[in-house]
């Protein structure tokens, strides 16, 4: 459903998330009802293992990104805090293994940043806890064997599986999808009768037709979004400007009655 190569371009790289990940475990609190099998658009990945911590119903989690890098990136987290026997290990691995990589790929977009700058984003501005707290750290681990990695766009993911889902994170997917594969995607999440996270941000050329997509799946806003708007330090924020950020809004979705 999704181009194979969206608009960030094919040299992109998402060794940290852009996204508040505070602000989506605040969402996940706000359901009625535990939830217990999510879905999560790849990325680094980080936000899922992070919204792992906050679900203590959590029965099975899939993570699903379109590029082979990402999936692949993904299986190299979960082995070093499988193999790390404490935060202060974990970070080790990072700032020795992904740091370099992530310096040279800010470096050809002529950005530079220091370990400290980037140690501080993942919890200032990303909202993790499992790089720093020993707690939320042993919670991931525990979690890593109920956590399944596809490689696979989420819209023909959801069209496809047989599993249902109970929460679908779609990060701002919708930016980037023409009208008909945005309507069918969120079809898709009807189907699964699940509430949906996303952004719009200023990359969207037409957050109207995304509006009219989930107005005609019977999907209605839950009433707290402009309370995780006020928040949200990530991707979307009105107030943050770093480079990564791009104005925009939150969307916590909840599915209609029929």
């Amino acid at each position: 459903m999704i181009p194979a190569a969206p608009s960030w371009g094919l040299n992109s790289r998402f060794y940290l998330p852009n996204e508040d990940a505070a602000v989506v475990c605040t969402a996940l609190r706000l359901l009625d009802r535990p939830v217990r099998r999510p879905v999560f658009v790849g990325g680094s990945g980080m936000l899922l293992l992070e919204a792992a911590v906050a679900l203590p119903a959590l029965e099975r989690a899939t993570f699903v990104d379109i590029a082979p890098f990402q999936t692949e990136y993904f299986q190299r987290l979960v082995r070093a805090i499988e193999g790390a026997e404490s935060t202060d290990a974990l970070r080790a691995w990072f700032c020795l293994s992904v740091c370099p990589e992530l310096k040279n790929h800010y470096r050809r977009r002529g950005r530079r940043y220091n370990l400290g700058n980037i140690l501080a984003a993942l919890t200032e501005h990303f909202g993790l806890s499992f790089f720093f707290d020993e707690d939320a750290f042993h919670r991931v681990q525990r979690a890593l064997a109920s956590i399944d990695t596809v490689q696979d766009d989420i819209g023909s993911y959801l069209l496809g599986t047989g599993v249902r889902h109970d929460f679908i994170y779609l990060s701002n997917v919708p930016d980037y999808l023409p009208r008909k594969d945005m309507e069918t995607l969120f079809e898709a999440c009807r189907a699964q009768k699940a509430p949906v996270y996303l952004l719009l941000t200023e990359a969207c050329r037409d957050q109207e037709a995304v509006r009219q997509a989930w107005a005609m799946a019977g999907y209605v806003p839950h009433p707290a979004i402009h309370e995780l708007n006020r928040h949200n330090r990530g991707l979307g924020s009105a107030t943050n400007g770093k480079h990564w950020n791009r104005p925009g809004f939150i969307w916590l979705l909840l599915p209609g009655e029929n």
